[in-house]
């Protein structure tokens, strides 16, 4: 058991050595589509917390990023988490941008879901659906994710996506707000 936990601490730090979370700045407003970011100062994510509640016995495991400089000199401090494999969670968000005054977003994403959707990869057959939506499309900042019977780490991208004028229902179009990648470890 000793080895199994010296194992796992070594995958999570080197993956997480390896990953970073950030606004992609690879894409530009209007690339692709008629989608564009709106006028004025835009929000930094200094803390992007993810929660997976396990639905049977409602333990819950926390996935971060937490970087309090934002996009500044600081690298940011990413923390991992341990599912059980062939689990069911809900899987919820905190997401904040606490460079002013705290400007929570996942509640602005909430109240303008026609214009936001948060998608979630799928790495090691886990299966993803969002369970909110704005009135006819998914949000996803409420998901059911289960896992498979597949062991092992992998990092899970998180990308909330701009999508006003464009939403589809996809994770397509729209211009990246922000991506980030939590490692896992399923076992």
């Amino acid at each position: 058991m000793k080895k199994f936990k010296i194992v796992l601490q070594l995958i999570l730090s080197t993956t997480l050595l390896l990953t970073a979370c950030s606004k992609d700045d690879t894409e530009t407003p209007g690339s692709g589509g008629t989608t564009t970011l709106p006028a004025g100062p835009q929000d930094s994510v200094t803390t992007f917390m993810v929660y997976f509640t396990n639905t049977v016995d409602s333990t819950t495991e926390i996935g971060s990023y937490d970087d309090p400089d934002g996009p500044g000199p600081k690298s940011a401090n990413v923390g991992g988490v341990v599912l059980k494999k062939n689990a069911s969670y809900i899987v919820t968000f905190f997401i904040e941008d606490a460079t002013g005054s705290p400007v929570f977003l996942h509640n602005k994403i909430k109240t303008n879901g026609k214009d936001y959707k948060i998608c979630i990869s799928n790495p090691l057959g886990i299966n993803v659906n969002a369970t909110d939506s704005d009135g006819s499309m998914p949000i996803g900042l409420v998901n059911m994710l289960q896992t498979s019977s597949s062991t092992g780490s992998a990092n899970l991208n998180f990308t909330v996506k701009y999508q006003k004028g464009s939403k589809n229902g996809t994770c397509s179009p729209g211009i990246v707000y922000h991506s980030c990648n939590i490692p896992i470890f399923v076992n």
